[in-house]
């Protein structure tokens, strides 16, 4: 294709997709109605994740970050200006307080607390990229306490920490007794030595309300290449309350409104207009929570925002059946959202 084709196909596609993102932004401003999703980021070296760059203007953003070298970046990031607040606690998050070693890889970002696990690295290209090249000790607090120092709350949580998320939610049990959900980065195979694995980190969630929905990414490798077949390595996960429970907080109290409005955002910021359908019923039915008003508002705009992903999910239906006809029944694709 030449190139001039190939470029306004490109600024197309640009223009397309800013144009969803500002529609998807409205709608989440109309849901919220004034609120803000209070957003803790556990390892927030390398900014928000993409999925919510969008609705920044409506996210009251924490993030806990140990790196020092991270942090006048992020403060000073033309996104920090956009959020309706903005906040970066200097600090270790771990399920105690106290010190902990890290040891630091040829590639900074592969940096853990647990030990490369060779045997299984080694099948793979670049392995060398986890070679650790020096080692320190850091000093840890629980997520709960350094949240206590600030005196804040937070509706949904997400953690990126190189094996050690299970360990930082060990530490967050108030945390996780009223947030929402989480997107978790997790693992499918030891790349680290004893590290848990999405079994650990879903067994431990469910035990606390906070249910496995689905993987919202997956991460293949191929013994000669990252081409994205091969084995499943890691993927990120999100964990929700399911409508059923979240009609009641764990600690008695009734459903708010504030709390339904950011739910109702949430899923719909994850696409799960199936449980936000189903919330708006048990509000309607129990009378309680959001106006009568506000109910059948709120109603239309998820009604609206479903029906266009389900033809896009039709679409990519119809896609895959055409592709497992030409490559054989053992094909399929599966839609991530």
């Amino acid at each position: 294709m030449p190139n001039f084709l190939s470029n306004g196909l490109r600024t197309l596609l640009r223009a397309w997709q800013a144009r969803l993102s500002r529609a998807s932004a409205d709608d989440i401003r109309a849901l919220l109605d004034g609120d803000a999703i209070a957003l803790l980021d556990v390892g927030a070296s390398g900014g928000i994740i993409p999925r919510w760059h969008p609705y920044r203007e409506n996210i009251a953003f924490t993030g806990i970050e140990p790196d020092e070298r991270s942090i006048p970046e992020l403060l000073n990031s033309p996104d920090a200006r956009v959020f309706r607040s903005y906040q970066i606690i200097p600090a270790a998050a771990w399920n105690s307080s106290g010190p902990l070693g890290i040891s630091f890889t040829r590639k900074p970002m592969c940096s853990s607390h647990f030990t490369p696990n060779f045997p299984f690295l080694s099948r793979f290209p670049d392995a060398a990229r986890f070679d650790v090249v020096g080692s320190t000790e850091i000093e840890c607090r629980t997520v709960d306490d350094l949240l206590a120092s600030t005196g804040k709350q937070v509706d949904f949580v997400k953690l990126d920490l190189e094996g050690g998320e299970l360990a930082v939610l060990e530490g967050a049990a108030g945390t996780l007794e009223t947030c929402i959900g989480l997107h978790v980065e997790v693992c499918f195979q030891a790349l680290r030595e004893n590290q848990p694995l999405f079994g650990d980190i879903a067994r431990f969630l469910h035990e606390r309300g906070l249910e496995f929905m689905d993987f919202v990414s997956l991460f293949r490798w191929e013994r000669d290449s990252f081409s994205g077949a091969g084995q499943a390595i890691f993927g990120d996960a999100l964990f929700l309350r399911g409508p059923e429970s979240l009609m009641v907080l764990a600690n008695g109290e009734f459903m708010t409104a504030r709390r339904a409005r950011v739910y109702l955002a949430i899923l719909t910021i994850y696409e799960r207009y199936d449980l936000a359908l189903k919330f708006i019923d048990l509000l309607r039915a129990q009378g309680r929570g959001l106006s009568p008003d506000d109910i059948e508002r709120f109603s239309s705009i998820v009604s609206r925002r479903k029906a266009r992903f389900g033809r896009r999910f039709r679409l990519a239906s119809m896609l895959g059946r055409s592709f497992s006809r030409f490559a054989g029944q053992n094909y399929s694709f599966h839609y991530l959202y």
